[in-house]
């Protein structure tokens, strides 16, 4: 390496900040018409990938805007240690909204590929559970009266489950990563 390694902070280094400086100090004097030009020069012809425009439409049916949403509060998937090894935990999350928590417990199932969740509705009681996937189909399972349930065999990827319980608004659940 040479002392005008732009990563040893040499002369190089500081070149390379004016730029980024006189670059965004540019863009930064543009208006909103004149950003979009510049955007589009810069682009050029370039168009968006067919298969991006079809996922944002199948994307916008996988919403669910007559429920609740009940925000991911706690995840063991996003602080487990990378690296280790051994037998696998399962994976532990909850969700929070007013009035309802959902704790689901996220296992291998019996087949590779497969997953199994097992789950808790607090405060207890029966509801109706909807399994929705990626496809937009949704598998029903039911909470029993001390707010149990689970289900098995769910493929890899992502999840968000919707809870119908008597007498109370529908709530769902953020999306979550399962596999």
């Amino acid at each position: 390496m040479s002392p005008d390694d732009p990563a040893l902070g040499g002369p190089a280094a500081d070149d390379q900040e004016q730029a980024f400086a006189d670059a965004a100090r540019a863009l930064g004097e543009l208006d909103d018409q004149a950003l979009i030009a510049r955007l589009a020069e810069l682009l050029g012809d370039a168009e968006a990938p067919s298969w991006s425009a079809e996922l944002a439409k199948a994307s916008y049916g996988l919403r669910a805007i007559d429920a609740e949403l009940a925000a991911l509060s706690s995840d063991s998937g996003l602080t487990a240690e990378p690296g280790m090894r051994g037998v696998a935990a399962p994976r532990l999350a909850v969700f929070e909204a007013s009035g309802l928590s959902v704790e689901i417990e996220i296992e291998p199932g019996a087949r590779s590929g497969l997953w199994r969740l097992v789950g808790q509705l607090t405060p207890a009681g029966p509801a109706r559970i909807g399994i929705r996937g990626q496809d937009g189909a949704v598998s029903w399972t039911d909470a029993d009266d001390r707010g149990r349930f689970n289900a098995d065999q769910l493929p890899g990827g992502p999840l968000s489950l919707r809870c119908e319980r008597p007498g109370q608004p529908v709530t769902a659940t953020e999306w979550i990563w399962i596999g």
